[in-house]
């Protein structure tokens, strides 16, 4: 499963501002409800989905991961999610604000409407 789609950080403050790097679910967390920066470890309560150009999956997504890094709990349970994620970006367009949350199934990322 491939994707050419990412969530990159947003500041709903300054939503114009360009803020370089993507996101990933903090699968580490107690409760899954906020996203964490590849390589920096920045938590972050909301994302904007941007077109990478080129196709990532989930291999990709962990190697990045490792290398910033960060301590693996569980391999398996890490690309599972991982793939999961992916899955979930493809249902939304470009330009799409996102949050996430914990379900009883592992967690669901969802469309924040736009401020009118």
């Amino acid at each position: 499963m491939t994707t050419k789609k990412l969530i990159s950080p947003i500041d709903l403050e300054q939503p114009n501002k360009i803020i370089k790097g993507f996101l990933y679910p903090n699968f580490d967390s107690e409760k899954i409800n906020s996203f964490i920066e590849l390589n920096k470890e920045k938590e972050w309560k909301t994302g904007i989905v941007v077109f990478t150009g080129k196709d990532i999956n989930k291999s990709d997504l962990f190697a990045k991961i490792v290398d910033s890094g960060k301590k693996i709990k569980s391999v398996n349970d890490l690309l599972n999610n991982l793939e999961n994620y992916l899955i979930q970006i493809k249902s939304f367009k470009i330009g799409d604000v996102v949050g996430v949350k914990e379900t009883k199934e592992g967690f669901e990322i969802f469309k924040i409407e736009k401020n009118r």
